[in-house]
């Protein structure tokens, strides 16, 4: 499983290459940089605590041209349910989950 984290590579002109985790109160946040993806080529999709971002560009040939998928581990403490999704203009995608009441 690939877990994100750390800070930006220095090699690349995207904030989050490689997506930033992290816990801000009660809430769980995985930011993920899918700008070079029109936002009907991304799926977020959540199965057993585990998050996964994929996305597929396709060419004007059909061909694939460009691929993206990372995975993220919910803490046990957080709510699988109250998952949200905020993309920017920049091209960031934001999912967010809350700790369990």
């Amino acid at each position: 499983m690939e877990e994100a984290g750390g800070p930006p590579s220095l090699q690349t002109s995207h904030p989050y290459p490689t997506g930033r985790i992290q816990v801000v109160g009660d809430v769980f946040q995985f930011t993920l940089d899918v700008s070079e993806f029109s936002p009907e080529d991304v799926i977020v999709t959540s199965s057993n605590n585990l998050i996964e971002v994929r996305a597929e560009k396709l060419g004007e040939d059909g061909s694939v041209i460009n691929t993206f998928s990372h995975r993220c581990k919910l803490p046990s403490d957080m709510d699988p349910m109250s998952l949200t999704l905020l993309t920017e203009g920049s091209g960031l995608l934001t999912i967010s989950a809350h700790k369990i009441c």
